[in-house]
This record gives structure tokens, C-alpha cells and sequence, in this order.
């Protein structure tokens, strides 16, 4: 059987010391003729160095976890490219995990991490359920640093979010900008501080336009195209529907368009429809849709960055919360206000 190269052989190879190997192998200077002559013993042999020797030196073993929680969502994709191409080049593994929207799994995943040496982790939090109390503290107490994404924990910690407040008044002010004043809101059951701010920010944009707060404008459905079709279909039904919807989730946009199409109705002539996060996908649907699309590479990007420079104890201090801006895409599935007509 032929015997894996080692640091021995390639000194060898090169002509130069195992000493030399070693400092240029760990990103130490070495002179010009002898760092070429090792990266050509390198290639020549097909080296490799040991991860699990390398990890015993440094104490780590270069590998970043990530929780997520819906596999199935599709915003999350771009997040955890970023996540991997940042963690990548630093030389970092990843391992992700998905909790399924659910704490207690949540957990596991992050016991999971802990017992695996991962360096660090970063977590999209799964929506809050009845033992939000003792999961808090057990967040606090989780021994590795954590970097939190998009949903941002109710305790100070190291975060990158985008401002789902002010894009969600963005989205309402078009409408308004429309002439639009009837404008409802669906978003997902599920407590979750994302949604909760876009809601919040489609408050604000009322006030700010002076037009009333409605509850029966408010919608609220399981994050399915299914419960998102029966919500939306519940505004459609009111007897002064609606002449505009924001919605809060990708999914639930999906069942808001297709109760209209369901209900015999056009989109934008009778119904105007903002969604949030722009994806491939969304090209097939006609009309074309309004959306809010956060940066979602930007985001996996500056979170992988955050945590490695925690790790690499290059970024001390207090912890520190990024903020990252969102973007109102105008496509075709908002209107002019029309008056409904007689007989609809």
C-alpha cells in the first residue's frame, strides 16, 4: 500500500527542513526559494495536512455550526451560502442543522454542536413557544460564541438583521403612494420578532398616513400556501374587502395569490400584493411581484465574519448588533387604487 505524504517527505522533496514546512504551512514567512520549492513538493505529492493534528495545535477544530430553522424555507438558502463562502475562505468547515421550527430541537442542535468542538455557531432562531423563559437562559449559557441571524433575540448578543420595520413601512407607503387606503396585513401565526416588526411597521405606516387601524384587516395563518389561501380568502370575503395586501412571508404570498386567482379576481386591477424576500422563482408568477428583498448573503456574510473574528478573539467587547437594509422591488402586482366596481 502506498504510504500517505507527510511533512517529513515533502521536506524532503523541497530540500528544505520540516521546520521550514511547518512555518510555511502555518502562514509564517520563509524564504522565496524555499516557499517554491515546498508548494511544488506540495502539488507533486498530493500533501494534505492532518485537520485532526492541525486542530489539536491550534486547540480548535476549524468548523463553524449553523441552526436553522426550516430547511424547506426558502429564503435561508442564500444565508447559509454566504455563510459557507465567508467561512470557507477563513479556512472554516461548516456543519448546519435544521430545528424545524421547533425550541426544544433547537437545543439538541446546539448540545449537538457543542459536543462536536464546533468553534462557534450561528443560530436563526426557531418562533417562540411556551418555554421561552428557560430556553432564553439556556441561550445565554450556551458555551461557544453564537452570532444570532435574522430573528434577533430578546437579550443583548451578537446579531445581523435587517430593519423589517422599515421595510415593511416602505412596502405600505407604495401603496398609499397608490392610493390605496385599504390596506390589510397577512402574516404567519408563528411568534417570531421578524413579523412581529414588519407588522409593526405596517402600523406605523398607517398612522403615518393617517388612515385608521382595522382589525379585521389583520390576518394571521400558519406559515403554509395552504392556511396562506384561507387567510387571504377570509379578507377577499369581507364586505369591504381589501384593495391592497402586504404580506409578510414568502410562503403565505404564495396562498394570497392564489386566492385571488381562486376568487375569480385580477391582480393588481382588483387586488394590489407586496410580498417580503425576492427569489428566482417569483419571475413565473403573473403579474410579476412587489416585494421587500432583504440581503440575504450580505446577511450569512457579515454573521460568518462577526463569529470568526470572535473566535480568532480579533473582535472584543460588548456585543454587537448589525443592521442590514432591505430594498422595495417594484414589479407589476401593484396598482393605481380603482374604485371597485358595481358588481363586484
Amino acid at each position: 500500500m502506498k504510504r500517505m505524504p507527510n511533512i517529513r517527505s515533502v521536506a524532503e522533496r523541497a530540500g528544505v527542513s520540516t521546520a521550514s514546512v511547518s512555518r510555511y504551512l502555518n502562514g509564517k514567512t520563509v524564504s522565496p526559494g524555499a516557499e517554491k520549492r515546498i508548494v511544488a513538493a506540495v502539488q507533486e505529492l498530493g500533501y494534505a495536512p492532518s485537520q485532526v493534528a492541525r486542530s489539536l495545535k491550534l486547540r480548535r477544530t476549524m468548523t463553524i455550526g449553523m441552526v436553522i430553522p426550516d430547511i424547506t424555507n426558502p429564503f435561508f438558502p442564500a444565508v447559509v451560502r454566504g455563510v459557507e463562502d465567508t467561512a470557507r475562505q477563513a479556512g472554516f468547515a461548516l456543519v448546519l442543522m435544521n430545528a424545524d421550527e421547533d425550541e426544544d430541537r433547537e437545543w439538541e442542535c446546539l448540545r449537538a454542536l457543542q459536543s462536536q468542538r464546533c468553534d462557534g455557531a450561528l443560530l436563526i432562531m426557531a418562533a417562540r413557544g411556551p418555554g421561552h423563559g428557560a430556553r432564553r437562559q439556556k441561550l445565554k449559557e450556551v458555551k461557544l460564541p453564537v452570532v444570532f441571524l435574522d430573528r434577533v433575540p430578546d437579550f443583548e448578543a451578537d446579531a445581523v438583521i435587517t430593519d423589517n420595520r422599515g421595510g415593511a413601512q416602505e412596502a405600505v407607503r407604495h401603496l398609499v403612494r397608490l392610493g390605496h387606503t385599504r390596506i390589510a396585513v397577512l402574516a404567519p401565526k408563528a411568534d417570531v420578532s421578524v413579523h412581529r416588526d414588519r407588522v409593526e411597521g405596517y402600523r406605523r405606516a398607517l398612522v403615518e398616513a393617517g388612515l385608521p387601524s382595522r382589525p379585521e384587516y389583520e390576518a394571521q395563518a400558519s406559515p403554509t400556501g395552504g392556511d396562506g389561501y384561507s387567510a387571504a380568502s377570509g379578507l377577499l370575503a369581507l364586505p369591504d374587502r381589501p384593495s391592497a395586501i402586504f404580506v409578510t412571508s414568502n410562503i403565505l404570498t404564495i396562498g394570497a395569490m392564489a386566492a385571488i386567482e381562486g376568487h375569480g379576481l385580477s391582480c393588481p386591477d382588483d387586488i394590489s400584493v407586496v410580498g417580503y424576500d425576492s427569489h428566482a422563482w417569483q419571475d413565473v408568477f403573473h403579474p410579476r411581484l412587489t416585494v421587500v428583498a432583504q440581503p440575504a448573503y450580505a446577511m450569512g456574510t457579515r454573521a460568518a465574519e462577526l463569529l470568526i473574528a470572535r473566535i480568532n478573539a480579533r473582535h472584543a467587547g460588548p456585543p454587537e448588533q448589525i443592521l442590514l437594509q432591505s430594498t422595495l422591488v417594484v414589479r407589476e402586482s401593484c396598482g393605481l387604487y380603482r374604485k371597485r366596481r358595481q358588481n363586484s
